[in-house]
């Protein structure tokens, strides 16, 4: 039982010292910091909600239309994000959360400027 006190204050202690937050029962689960990321996003209506969102994070992935080279490209990355959160946070409607700014107009087709993948 001490062991498992001072197991879970040392995993407090070290996700203080990092710049992202850390969701303990996916930490627990997977064993991985960067599978239990946290990211606070704002839905299309305006409302502010904490998710796990792993390789879809916005602090260490800072994507822009300009930084694919396609729309498919680019809406491959927006779909893998929202099968993401869906899968992390039961009960999400992921139709809300474009975690890039992908999706300026929020009809859930991302950089309609870039050209058609081949």
């Amino acid at each position: 039982m001490l062991w498992t006190i001072l197991a879970v204050l040392l995993v407090a202690f070290s996700v203080d010292g990092l710049d992202y937050d850390v969701d303990l029962g996916k930490l627990w689960e997977t064993g991985s910091y960067q599978e239990s990321r946290v990211d606070t996003i704002t839905d299309s209506d305006g409302n502010s909600v904490r998710l796990i969102t792993w390789n879809c994070n916005r602090s260490e992935f800072d994507l822009n239309c300009k930084d694919f080279s396609t729309q498919d490209e680019a809406q491959a990355k927006y779909n893998e994000c929202a099968q993401e959160v869906a899968a992390n946070n039961p009960g999400i409607d992921t139709k809300k959360f474009d975690i890039y700014g992908l999706d300026g107009n929020n009809n859930g087709i991302v950089c309609e400027s870039l050209p058609k993948g081949a």
